[in-house]
């Protein structure tokens, strides 16, 4: 690029373009920069001056991207990622002294089995790192598009193709079982699918997750007689010193159900894998405090 066009270039104003089209607003991209808001308004300025272009238009109440400002979006996107990649190159994140704390949206499962011996471990190797861990919610990809969080964990099979175009990687595999009270198991064993869906069970549903979607058989649990909870941690309390029955992923089982006095009921249904994987925003990638943060993760869950 020929020095004129390098001279007529503000590189400061990358991070509030950056801002602005994630937020698409000039209030809470201000907020995401911690800068003030007559600061945002003169970088706005600034850059529909440059680019000719209002980039935020009025519709409604909010604001919207302009064809153009949409367009922006990946090349802005690719220009940040590189400029990590070269400021970061070399370094090395030291967990012994930084002080931060990573947001993690995950569910019930993952956080028993990943990110509890993780926060066991973080007070003797990265004693000022935090997690704050989030439940599952509808808005997690669009948490992770801004970059409110820096790891979703979710199922493989049941992402979405928009979810799945974030750079993912398979943090561990598992399979279902269907568990029972010890005390109070059915007298018939092994069960077949249509028994497993006819009789009474506990039914887990969280935002987008139940386990009529990766249900053992076609017809699923049947609604009559059934307990509806939020998460599978909650479906093997609930099942304890009851007759009912509930299908859990096979390692939360093994964690928690022995303390509770449950068992595994053998199955002649072909019961479902599951496969749970750990995304991350692209921006992220080279980021030295999170690539450790995934290779840690990762090496929890390969010893699952």
């Amino acid at each position: 690029m020929a020095t004129e066009e390098w001279a007529r270039i503000d590189l400061n104003l990358l991070l509030p373009l950056d801002a602005l089209l994630l937020e698409r607003s000039v209030t809470k991209a201000a907020e995401r920069l911690a800068v003030g808001q007559p600061t945002m308004s003169v970088s706005l300025a600034k850059l529909r001056r440059y680019f000719d272009d209002p980039l935020l238009v009025r519709e409604g109440r909010g604001l919207v991207l302009t064809p153009f400002a949409e367009s922006l979006q990946q090349p802005v996107e690719t220009a940040l990622l590189a400029a990590t990649e070269a400021l970061t190159a070399g370094s090395t994140f030291d967990p012994g002294s930084v002080k931060r704390t990573f947001t993690v949206i995950a569910s019930d499962y993952a956080t028993t089995l990943l990110l509890h011996p993780l926060m066991f471990d973080l007070p003797q190797t990265a004693p000022g790192v935090r997690l704050a861990i989030e439940s599952l919610r509808p808005d997690r990809i669009e948490s992770l598009r801004l970059r409110r969080c820096d790891l979703v964990f979710w199922p493989l099979q049941l992402a979405t193709e928009e979810l799945l175009n974030y750079p993912h990687l398979l943090a561990f595999t598992d399979e279902f079982v269907t568990v029972a009270d010890e005390a109070r198991a059915p007298d018939h064993e092994p069960l077949s699918a249509e028994e497993i869906a006819a009789h009474p069970a506990v039914l887990v549903k969280v935002p987008d997750l139940a386990i009529p979607d990766v249900r053992p058989s076609e017809q699923g649990f049947r609604q009559n007689g059934a307990i509806t909870v939020d998460s599978l941690g909650l479906a093997l309390q609930t099942v304890a010193r009851t007759n009912l029955i509930t299908v859990v992923p096979r390692r939360l089982f093994e964690h928690m159900g022995p303390s509770l006095g449950l068992r595994e009921v053998p199955t002649t249904a072909d019961m479902p894998k599951l496969s749970v994987a750990m995304f991350w925003h692209p921006r992220n990638s080279c980021v030295p405090a999170q690539k450790w943060l995934r290779d840690r993760i990762s090496e929890i869950g390969g010893k699952l």
